[in-house]
């Protein structure tokens, strides 16, 4: 094989190992510690999918109902709903035909006619079907919301108890009934809420199900000779991290089987959250709202309860990506490869696999995690900037690696990649602003009215607890900086932190710049290693993924510290 063929061939190579390794190794069949066999006692139901949402309005039709019921035969034995109108009262009869018992609610608000219809709806359905809907519950989280005082809601309840015959629910996340014990004489018994994710102080999968015990023997102590029922337990497979709290397929899994295997042993009661992901809670409460489900947006099982579990499914599509990218700039740069050394060829291979891999990652994300026009078009976006960042880093790259000292990098690369980059940091540190300061929460809501933020609360960003690392979209743009000046450094081309400052990071650094005219960089840098250590503080010390992400403002602090060296020292 002649050199001309050989070194693009290798580069190539290189590339496509390492892309294959990192998209393949994280996402090997994982087995689980606990596997479990045999049906799930009940899962939270909201047959919901596509651009489907029950803040618009647009419910899923009677057929859509029925197909999602269907998804769910022979994997569980009940589904519990919370609302008893919205198109769900033709829930129990598609479940009585179904051989699937209902655990049927009404949606408490603060719209008192709302409220009304609701608990009607309820009595007319737990009456018609009193062999498919065994309990009802009267109300989900409406003391956590604030949405009714506690002496309303009690008189909910006792209208529906005074109406049915089945056993009479409340159902709250497990701290209000602590706060709230009145209640206990109202219900026939007592359902909890347990999310050790979404916990003040979230806890990890390990210590998740020692918590669940915990706090159903501190309920059991405070009511006894009250049944205490889980309304709600589960875990995300897609979001943010929150501290030692990891969202992923794995993480679920083991959650649940483990404490499956143990409420069967144990006799304890319990429903899921939730049967199928809902991409309209990615409204409210980001990416990780969006994927609770045992089941995927499309009503497949994601994984075997019996194992084993792949985290990431979709991989090939994001390693193919990756290949393609490789294949189509390993083609455009061959003649430079052909002009390097052995070692350059690794180097350069090395960086493709850097560039295309975080590349992939951005669009899948961008295809398979985002959700509605305005949040896909979000996603577009922050994907088409890590490709560029990532396209002009790899050619940036060869440009210096083939030491051909004729091809100064110019052109389009510059303009790409100076137009990339400065979308990038300026995207990363908005997004970090809003991780660290929660604009609705930590400065409108002192200064608004609660009903001014209702009617406001779509428009603006949301907590910072809602929102996504946006480690696979930036930190290519994080790394290129740094990439690109320690080969130029390595290769005797310049100087390390000359070429590290901006506007020289993909372009030359043989005219001089003008002093002073620093203090907007300055500011800058300051500003992102400020986030990074406001960033650990509000996240904790246990979250990896922010640590990754601060280590990342890091060092998209330093191409600004290089422009102030630049401009005010030299």
């Amino acid at each position: 094989m002649s050199l001309s063929i050989a070194k693009p061939f290798v580069l190539l190579a290189v590339a496509l190992v390492l892309t294959f390794f990192g998209w393949s190794w994280p996402n090997r069949p994982m087995p689980l510690p606990t596997p479990y066999a045999g049906l799930v006692e009940s899962v939270s139901f909201a047959p919901f999918r596509g651009s489907q949402s029950p803040l618009t309005g647009n419910f899923p039709s009677d057929t859509e109902i029925a197909e999602a019921l269907d998804a769910l035969v022979g994997k569980v034995r009940g589904i519990r709903l919370y609302t008893s109108r919205e198109g769900m009262q033709i829930v129990p009869e598609l479940a009585r035909a179904r051989g699937l018992k209902v655990f049927a609610g009404a949606w408490l608000g603060t719209i008192a006619h709302v409220n009304q219809d609701e608990v009607a709806s309820l009595i007319e359905l737990a009456n018609t079907y009193p062999d498919t809907i065994d309990r009802v519950i009267v109300g989900n989280e409406v003391l956590l919301r604030r949405d009714l005082p506690v002496d309303a809601l009690i008189g909910d309840i006792r209208r529906v108890k005074a109406a049915v015959k089945q056993p009479v629910t409340y159902a709250d996340v497990w701290e209000f009934w602590l706060r709230n014990p009145q209640l206990a004489a109202e219900v026939d018994f007592i359902t909890i809420h347990i999310l050790p994710y979404w916990e003040d102080q979230p806890l990890p999968v390990e210590a998740g199900n020692a918590h669940v015990d915990h706090i159903l023997a501190e309920v059991k102590a405070a009511f006894p000779g009250k049944p205490v029922v889980i309304g709600e337990i589960g875990w995300p497979t897609h979001g943010r991290d929150r501290e030692a709290a990891v969202a992923g397929r794995l993480e679920q899994a083991r959650f649940l089987t483990a404490f499956m295997t143990k409420a069967r042993a144990e006799g304890i009661r319990y429903n899921v959250i939730e049967a199928f992901d809902q991409p309209w809670k990615s409204a409210m409460e980001g990416t990780v709202g969006a994927n609770w489900g045992l089941f995927d947006e499309s009503w497949q099982p994601k994984y075997d309860l019996s194992g084993p579990v792949v985290e990431q499914p979709y991989w090939p599509l994001g390693a193919a990506f990756a290949a393609l990218v490789a294949i189509g700039l390993a083609v455009h740069q061959r003649r430079r490869a052909v002009e390097m050394s052995w070692p350059r060829v690794a180097a350069a291979g090395l960086v493709l696999a850097v560039a295309t891999y975080a590349g992939s990652r951005a669009a899948l994300e961008a295809v398979i995690y985002s959700y509605m026009p305005g949040p896909e078009a979000w996603a577009l976006f922050k994907a088409v900037i890590a490709n560029g960042v990532a396209v002009t880093l790899f050619v940036t790259a060869c440009r210096i690696l083939d030491d051909d000292r004729r091809a100064r990098a110019g052109g389009w690369v510059v303009a790409a990649g100076d137009l990339m980059l400065v979308l990038a940091t300026g995207l990363a540190f908005v997004l970090s602003f809003l991780m660290v300061v929660g604009v609705t929460d930590d400065i409108l809501m002192p200064l608004l009215p609660r009903s001014t933020i209702d009617l406001l609360w779509p428009l603006l960003p949301v907590d910072g607890r809602y929102r996504d690392f946006p480690t696979a979209y930036l930190a290519i743009a994080a790394l290129a900086p740094p990439i690109v000046a320690g080969l130029a450094a390595a290769t005797g081309r310049d100087r390390f932190l000359d070429r590290l400052a901006f506007g020289r990071i993909f372009g030359t650094v043989d005219r001089a710049p003008p002093r002073g005219r620093a203090w907007f960089a300055a500011a800058t840098g300051l500003g992102f290693l400020a986030m990074a250590g406001g960033l650990i503080t509000v996240e904790g010390t246990a979250n990896v993924e922010a640590w990754v992400w601060a280590a990342c403002l890091v060092l998209l602090a330093l191409p600004f510290a290089a422009s102030v060296r630049l401009h005010w020292v030299e």
